[in-house]
């Protein structure tokens, strides 16, 4: 899955399940000194600072398939098997966490795996039968690192509902962290390639993931499981009544708009190191574009309490919707590094934008009792769409050139949001349906 489309599903199913909290399931009110709220505070912040720190190195997995000579088909193939491991990793292990009672522990699991598994990608990179056994190490350790980014979202949200903190701070370090750490590798891998004149620098990435997780492990090890005793259980599929919501309008719009943007979405970034090689840009740079669109974030998820309660959702969706044309179409008119690193600026204020009134409006959408099901469909529509789009996008890098991929991208994201724009007078005037209103933000409800 695409870090976008990671860190939406994150955002969505943390959010969701905070929404759900209360009184009664002891996830709402806590009491804390201010003491106490400080230490906490710094706790979740420094899990999300070490999180996207270890994280940002995961970047450089399309710069090493292509320093090993894998075209554009084979990387859609890997990212689309990447996408199907996310259509169920991380229910799976959030059932598991359900049932241990501890989102700490598989935590805990999921991390010492991740660092191991990730680590000896490029020691296996060796056919048999023709075949090279990356297309089942790579989705292999994806089965572990995947659900990280949900359950340790999930963690905080409900640890900010518990005790009143705010998300949108706490979550603005790790872009922060990310953004540091991916200019300072621009640099770095780059340099490291140029005097070695081969891939090590970029070789080098996956043994600093599997060090640099293992401070994550430090931190989440000192943060009390305080919820752990208390948690809801999640839904499973066969538990979830997914015709309340075909009912829905106004949600299943929705669906259809984002599954068919991330059709696109799901591999405009992917491919982005091939744009680099056509406009002879060197790949391992890319992190110079990495950590400068985590930076433009960071103001999205800062002023989203503020905006959302004077501005539709659904209008903040249309302009994150636009921006994402805008940055399709951009990157296939860019001739050089300072383009593309220009048409970065609309990905990172699309994607913040995107991230949190995307999650702010299923939220409000769904019934009270089909939020769960509302995120999960939604999380799993999305890593589908991933698939599709990898796949499709491959393929046509290969037979009509990057340019044109952009472009055919560019069209789709439109064709997109003219449907999603319409199906709003479509509602109101031909079905009779309302359209959403301003909902303000909740008291005790932290983002």
């Amino acid at each position: 899955m695409g870090t976008e489309s990671l860190k939406q599903a994150a955002y969505t199913e943390a959010l969701q399940e905070a929404r759900g909290a209360s009184p009664e399931n002891g996830e709402a009110g806590g009491e804390l000194s201010p003491k106490e709220f400080k230490k906490l505070f710094m706790k979740f912040s420094g899990m999300s600072i070490s999180f996207w720190f270890s994280f940002c190195f995961c970047s450089y997995l399309t710069i090493f398939l292509q320093s090993i000579g894998w075209d554009s088909v084979r990387v859609g193939i890997i990212n689309s098997l990447n996408n199907a491991v996310g259509v169920f990793s991380t229910p799976f292990w959030g059932t598991i966490s359900d049932k241990l009672r501890s989102i700490k522990k598989i935590l805990i699991i999921l991390i010492i795996a991740s660092a191991v598994t990730y680590f000896l990608i490029p020691f296996v990179d060796v056919s048999v039968l023709g075949i090279s056994l990356l297309f089942i190490v790579i989705p292999f350790s994806n089965f572990f690192r995947m659900p990280l980014s949900s359950l340790i979202d999930n963690w905080t949200v409900r640890a900010c509902n518990k005790h009143g903190m705010n998300f949108g701070a706490i979550r603005s370090t790790g872009s922060v962290s990310f953004g540091i750490v991916g200019i300072t590798l621009g640099f770095v891998i780059t340099k490291i390639n140029e005097v070695t004149q081969s891939n090590k620098g970029t070789r080098l990435t996956f043994t600093l993931f599997a060090v640099s997780i293992f401070i994550l492990l430090l931190v989440v090890m000192s943060i009390e499981d305080d919820l752990n005793s208390r948690s809801a259980k999640r839904l499973r599929f066969r538990d979830m009544h997914f015709g309340e919501l075909f009912k829905n309008y106004y949600y299943m719009t929705y669906l259809v708009y984002a599954m068919v943007i991330q059709v696109p979405l799901a591999c405009v970034y992917a491919f982005l190191p091939y744009l680099m090689s056509e406009v002879n840009v060197d790949s391992a740079t890319i992190g110079y574009i990495t950590g400068f669109k985590a930076f433009i974030e960071v103001p999205m998820l800062l002023l989203m309490d503020r905006v959302r309660n004077k501005v539709p959702l659904y209008y903040l969706l249309f302009a994150s919707g636009a921006l994402y044309m805008g940055e399709a179409l951009g990157y296939s008119l860019c001739t050089g590094f300072w383009g593309i690193l220009a048409i970065s600026t609309l990905q990172g204020l699309a994607g913040g934008l995107h991230i949190a009134a995307g999650s702010n409006y299923v939220a409000t959408l769904a019934p009270a009792d089909l939020k769960a099901t509302a995120q999960t469909l939604n999380g799993s529509m999305v890593s589908l769409a991933g698939i599709i789009g990898n796949l499709a996008g491959g393929f046509i890098i290969a037979a009509l050139g990057i340019r044109i991929f952009y472009r055919l991208a560019a069209v789709l994201i439109l064709f997109g949001l003219i449907f999603y724009i319409g199906s709003f007078p479509f509602g109101e005037r031909v079905l009779h349906i309302p359209k959403p209103k301003i909902q303000k933000h909740g008291v005790g409800i932290s983002h």
